[in-house]
């Protein structure tokens, strides 16, 4: 049985980039939540708004990502198994990013051909576009700390020494420090 890693030594700006991703994940859910009850009937901010709520989920996607740049799979550069450990916050992330595009175009659209907003719920398949834009956003945005707590969780994901990443931190051999000091108790002025 192998027993569980303790105190894996990481970078420091290791909880700075865990940080980073929440903040994104606030930052992005209180753009989208700000931009859906603007009632304004103008174009211009329909643009800018369609603009910000895709930078902040970028933003988003950024700092998910440089946070999962310090584990293993990263470094290692096993991109598939970095898909495999966590395909929710990739498929869910992308179907999220789709949804704010076909929403936000949708929107755009209806404003540009002079559409209110209040009438906006009532064209054909709108509401459900939007219902299952925000679905996908709550799936996006429980994957993404289900993804931030499993890299806490998993020690092995964010090992930096040889003998974690071997899965025998007991038997990894004598430090080299030790070899060091043998050799240098052995020299020939103490062997004659």
């Amino acid at each position: 049985m192998r027993r569980p890693l303790e105190n894996v030594p990481v970078p420091p700006y290791f909880a700075l980039s865990a940080v980073l991703v929440y903040v994104g994940l606030v930052v992005d859910i209180f753009v989208g939540a700000y931009l859906d009850v603007s009632y304004r009937f103008d174009p211009q901010f329909e643009v800018m708004a369609t603009v910000f709520q895709a930078c902040a989920f970028l933003f988003t996607v950024m700092c998910l990502y440089n946070f999962l740049g310090e584990t293993n799979l990263v470094k290692r550069s096993l991109f598939s198994k970095l898909l495999d450990e966590f395909a929710p916050v990739f498929f869910f992330g992308a179907l999220y990013f789709l949804f704010i595009v076909i929403t936000r175009i949708y929107r755009l659209a209806s404003v540009f051909a002079g559409v209110p907003h209040v009438e906006m719920w009532n064209r054909s398949g709108y509401a459900a576009l939007y219902s299952t834009g925000k679905c996908f956003g709550a799936f996006y945005y429980a994957s993404a700390v289900w993804a931030t707590q499993k890299v806490f969780a998993s020690p092995e994901l964010v090992a930096t020494r040889a003998s974690y990443i071997s899965g025998n931190p007991r038997g990894a051999g004598p430090e080299r420090g030790h070899e060091m000091a043998r050799g240098r108790t052995r020299s020939r002025r103490f062997d004659r």
